[in-house]
């Protein structure tokens, strides 16, 4: 009961925070506010606080209270902070960023697994096109077993690279995945025209062909971004807010 009760006052706290009712700066509400607010304990709240300091939402002194950080300090490779900002609603300027991370990343990734990948990673790979198979049958009413399905691949691509620390950043690879996932997977239509993407890129790994495996990762995340600028227009500016978790579709 106590770790649960620890997660929502964190998770709460955060919400305020990203989501601005607290802006950079102000000080969030005092212990006893914050325990007649939602219902916790003075120690809860102190380690809530304390867990928000470590990824640099807050920071705590003499005199000044409990501030608000400048989303700059801000753990912006904390899956947790990834999840909140998400929650808070994003603009394109975030999705673009999340894009380019994944250009940045991916796409080496995929080099080194075809170099080194071993047949139970070709079959983790199969097992995870199996899934979104399964989910595109379905279309959208399964759209949480495509996103299983999808997670599992690029999981088995990076554990394929058989890096420590390419393996290290799967994490922040599946928050990541999650807003892009969110504002490019729309329609069947969209699962459909992904799946053969991610054969290829199988396939590239699976002949470890590495200039194949970077080029068709790349194909894959431009077409994810074409894909997120359809759904979403650039007149629109901001995106519209979501309560898409991190958790739902893992």
């Amino acid at each position: 009961m106590k770790e649960v009760s620890h997660r929502r006052v964190v998770d709460a706290i955060a919400g305020w925070i990203v989501g601005g009712t607290y802006p950079p700066g102000s000080s969030v509400p005092t212990e006893p506010d914050i325990c007649a607010l939602l219902s916790c304990s003075r120690t809860t709240v102190r380690e809530a606080v304390k867990a928000l300091i470590a990824k640099g939402l807050l920071t705590t002194g003499p005199r000044v209270g409990t501030r608000v950080l400048t989303p700059d300090r801000w753990n912006l490779f904390d899956p947790d902070v990834i999840g909140w900002r998400l929650l808070a609603g994003v603009d394109r300027t975030f999705i673009r960023d999340v894009v380019e991370l994944r250009l940045a990343l991916e796409p080496s990734a995929g080099a080194l697994a075809a170099e080194r990948a071993e047949d139970a990673d070709i079959a983790a790979l199969d097992a995870a096109l199996a899934l979104m198979q399964v989910a595109t049958r379905k279309g959208t009413s399964d759209l949480e077993g495509w996103l299983a399905g999808d997670f599992a691949f690029h999981r088995a691509v990076l554990a394929a690279t058989h890096n420590q620390f390419f393996r290290g950043v799967t994490p922040l690879i599946e928050a990541i995945l999650r807003v892009s996932f969110r504002f490019s997977i729309t329609s069947v239509a969209v699962m459909r025209g992904s799946l053969p993407l991610h054969r290829g890129v199988r396939d590239a790994i699976a002949d470890h062909d590495a200039a194949q495996a970077k080029a068709r990762l790349q194909a894959l995340i431009e077409s994810a971004r074409s894909d997120i600028d359809a759904a979403h227009s650039p007149k629109r500016g901001r995106t519209r807010k979501t309560t898409f978790k991190l958790g739902d579709a893992a």
